[in-house]
């Protein structure tokens, strides 16, 4: 189905509802793509509101701020990975479709329109196809996209039958269940989001201060997005830990929580640590990476140590990653290819000649990386990955008039601060 409804059509007039009480319904796809989910929009579809009314959209939507933690009002599912939204729109005059990635706060009425999501991406090419942007190919459609809020480019390659993207297939991933149409991801020039290169600071490892004193040598890579990289040895933790026992050791978990607090700081995405956790808790993220060893998925599955080239857990909006974010993945099998980061001190010697198996809690997942050095720098010519997508829901959503007026329950009690 090819949505061509828009703000316009809606029964709208400058973005308010005509027909006082009524909610404002607008059409919208939630898909997966790889191991996350997401609502997806037309930018054609909310032409008609101002910035502060499209958040209040998506907040509506996904069920956002829920002090209770489960988006149990919206479309969300608790967790980050279940909390996105993509705004699509184009193609551009050179062809792309324009991907704007949002990620949504679960307690907190934020929606970070920063960086992008890898995951999100694998569904970005079937919804082109579906929607018709763009002319259907089989067996494959090759879709570019424009990456609007980290400014990077990628080609997905859509595998299609009868006009419309496959979903089913025989291509599994680590942490969906069942397989699916494979979707390969090519990103282009991946480093350098910031605009400051792969290695924003100039260097392959650098030492930050915590707050206790303690000097922790980590790596910031900027590639698809920032990430800020420690050996778990640094820290004292075990990289092999379950999200749920990671969580449990609040030491941990907030060690690396503040580390990432200071790496927003040195890439000049925070003023300070108090702002980085407050205002910038999307990017970059964080995460703690160990030499290959044998530990048990969170499906039960044993992985030998020989099945993985480096074990890594992270954190995405101060919870761990109950598999690992693709562009996290990117940024750990580039920064493995690059000599003296922390990832390549852990990384199985000679693992970057191919694929990287990066070890995450509910299995493996293999990305590609072409790294360079050129005109005196380290730079990520290339990174290929495959992922499957879904199309689970195409409806429409119904935005409550308050939303729009400012007026929701917790819009109304930030006013209240205010005053």
């Amino acid at each position: 189905m090819v949505h061509e409804h828009s703000a316009a059509g809606s029964g709208l007039e400058h973005g308010f509802p005509r027909s006082a009480g009524r909610p404002v319904r607008l059409p919208a796809v939630f898909v997966r793509g790889g191991t996350s989910k997401a609502l997806l929009l037309h930018e054609r579809d909310l032409a008609g509101f101002d910035a502060a009314q499209r958040e209040a959209i998506i907040l509506a939507a996904l069920g956002s701020p829920d002090p209770y933690g489960r988006q149990i009002d919206g479309l969300g599912g608790g967790i980050s990975s279940t909390s996105k939204v993509g705004i699509i729109g184009g193609p551009t005059p050179d062809g792309f479709i324009t991907f704007a990635f949002g990620q949504v706060d679960v307690e907190r009425p934020i929606v970070e329109f920063r960086g992008t999501c890898g995951n999100i991406s694998a569904a970005i090419g079937p919804f082109a196809v579906d929607e018709g942007l763009v002319p259907a190919v089989e067996p494959i459609t090759r879709v570019p996209v424009l990456s609007t809020t980290s400014g990077q480019r990628f080609i997905a390659h859509v595998p299609v039958a009868g006009g419309r993207a496959r979903s089913e297939g025989e291509y599994e991933i680590d942490g969906v269940p069942g397989t699916g149409a494979r979707i390969g991801l090519e990103f282009l020039e991946p480093g350098g989001s910031l605009g400051r290169g792969l290695l924003p600071t100039g260097q392959p490892r650098q030492t930050l201060r915590l707050g206790d004193g303690r000097h922790i040598e980590v790596s910031l890579v900027d590639a698809a997005n920032p990430l800020v990289l420690v050996r778990a040895e640094a820290i004292d933790a075990d990289a092999t830990l379950s999200p749920e026992a990671l969580e449990r050791d609040r030491r941990v978990f907030e060690t690396l929580e503040e580390i990432r607090a200071l790496a927003a700081v040195a890439l000049g995405l925070a003023s300070s640590v108090q702002d980085a956790c407050e205002r910038v808790r999307a990017t970059p993220k964080v995460a703690m990476v160990a030499p290959p060893a044998r530990y048990t998925t969170t499906r039960g599955r044993i992985l030998e140590a020989d099945q993985v080239d480096l074990v890594a857990r992270m954190l995405s909006m101060s919870r761990v990653h109950r598999t690992y974010a693709l562009t996290a993945a990117i940024a750990t099998a580039v920064a493995a290819a690059v000599p003296e980061t922390v990832a390549w001190q852990v990384c199985r010697p000679g693992a970057t000649t191919r694929d990287v198996r990066i070890g995450h809690p509910a299995g493996t997942i293999e990305v590609g990386a072409t790294v360079t050095w050129r005109h005196g720098a380290w730079q990520a010519e290339r990174a290929m990955a495959y992922r499957t997508a879904r199309r689970i829901m195409d409806g429409w959503i119904e935005v409550p008039e308050t939303y729009l007026r400012g007026e929701a329950w917790f819009q109304r009690a930030k006013q209240e601060v205010r005053a």
